[in-house]
């Protein structure tokens, strides 16, 4: 039994030390961007029977008896918890809010289905506008086209650094706010906007709206009111004349909403809730050398209102601007590149991808922060946030490691109580040994 017992206490030894080491790692990356904390699962070693299953005594089944022969290492588990995210206020620092990993390009050499995964988001743009992981690797995603994601092949995510956005004519302007169903007839609100060519350069048109009277509201009901419109370039002449569409009258429900619009070419009511852009508002044709043929201004009127109170309308928004050149690049918490030029022009290049699988336990460790997939961890499935997962990325923060440190180092002292028991045992399988030996004399 003594030699036994020198087997026991060398198992624990072992054992305990894999968790010293299991533990010491843990200690050792708690300031490591991500890292998961990992601990040593022990299992008892088959033990040596004394009495076999089912022996009788007396004609009773007696319960079987087994000495234990130690402890085994079963496995080294990784905790994937989430992390608390730490403000860098580095735009290129990424954190991911949930489930699921970054996905980088495989190392040189490396089959394709051995991309690398990580959460550690330190990130950085190349020389080529590339972003890659810390050690150089590319961080892949799709392709974004007119606020559309290519959900195709990965692709690495990248930027031109000398990107501009080309100027561009205003085709829609939308007009909102409130007129006022106080006033009296005749009454005349005036705004304006500023509305660009393809040159980029700036025009100012100027909406007047005035209460109609009744000889104005041919085709009005008597529980509507409504207001004259006229569009006016300051005598520019940007739009075809041909086209009376600068003129018309705005009809209301007893509800305040747009009921319908008639323009002076058409004459008749067009019905707001249609879908063309020329029902929402009147539309007109450029005529100038600055904007091709057959572009059009589409005025966009359906958020305008007539309640009792103040007339508050005004333009909100219009589509044209002038060039511009690259000022900045910020994430979205979809995980969307957007690139910000110095004339407001907001455009999305690439959207990272989210990978994710069904047992993150079975992914291999490749150092580096790194995983790759294996047979235990099931495929690698690819999402995006805010859409395929609920996780978002959080633009300007990491991730901090998982360990706490008060219980790491409170299972430190456990360990090592248990190797020094472990270490006790050998002693003592000794001394009885030795005993033994000594009885012959």
């Amino acid at each position: 039994m003594s030699l036994q017992s020198l087997s026991i206490g060398v198992s624990g030894l072992r054992s305990h030390q894999t968790r010293l080491d299991t533990v010491s790692n843990n200690i050792a990356n708690s300031s490591t961007t991500a890292f998961k904390r990992q601990r040593a699962a022990f299992s008892e070693e088959l033990g040596q029977a004394i009495l076999g299953v089912g022996r009788t005594a007396g004609g009773s089944t007696i319960n079987p008896s087994k000495v234990g022969r130690g402890v085994s290492v079963a496995s080294i588990d990784r905790n994937f918890s989430q992390g608390s995210l730490n403000d860098t206020g580095i735009k290129t620092d990424l954190a991911l809010n949930g489930d699921g990993f970054f996905v980088a390009s495989p190392k040189s050499g490396a089959a394709s289905d051995q991309r690398r995964l990580t959460r550690a988001g330190n990130f950085t743009f190349n020389q080529n506008g590339e972003l890659v992981t810390a050690n150089g690797l590319n961080v892949q995603g799709w392709e974004v086209n007119d606020g559309k994601t290519n959900t195709g092949a990965l692709k690495n995510s990248q930027f031109d650094p000398n990107a501009q956005a080309a100027a561009q004519y205003t085709s829609e302007a939308s007009v909102g706010g409130n007129l006022s169903a106080d006033v009296e007839s005749g009454t005349k609100t005036s705004i304006s906007t500023v509305i660009r060519d393809e040159q980029g350069t700036a025009h100012n048109v100027v909406l007047e709206l005035t209460k109609a009277d009744d000889s104005a509201k041919t085709g009005v009901g008597s529980d509507q009111d409504a207001w004259e419109y006229t569009i006016k370039d300051n005598g520019k002449g940007l739009f075809d004349g041909s086209s009376p569409e600068n003129e018309g009258l705005v009809v209301f429900g007893s509800d305040g909403s747009i009921d319908s619009i008639n323009d002076a070419q058409n004459g008749s009511g067009t019905d707001i809730t249609s879908n063309g852009p020329f029902e929402k508002g009147p539309r007109l044709n450029w005529n100038t050398d600055f904007v091709g043929n057959n572009k059009n201004l589409n005025f966009d009127f359906s958020n305008l209102t007539q309640y009792s109170g103040s007339t508050t309308a005004k333009f909100e928004s219009q589509n044209g601007n002038s060039s511009g050149e690259l000022s900045g690049v910020q994430f979205t918490p979809e995980g969307k590149l957007q690139l910000n030029y110095t004339n407001g022009v907001q455009e999305e290049e690439y959207q990272l991808a989210i990978g994710d699988v069904n047992n993150p336990n079975g992914l291999e460790q490749q150092g580096e922060n790194f995983f790759t997939t294996t047979g235990a961890s099931g495929d690698l499935q690819l999402g995006r946030a805010g859409r395929d997962l609920q996780t978002s990325v959080v633009s300007g923060a990491l991730e901090s490691s998982n360990v706490d440190l008060a219980k790491e180092f409170s299972d430190l002292i456990k360990a090592q109580r248990s190797y020094q028991a472990s270490s006790q045992i050998i002693t003592t399988a000794d001394e009885v040994l030795n005993q033994t030996v000594q009885l012959k004399r």
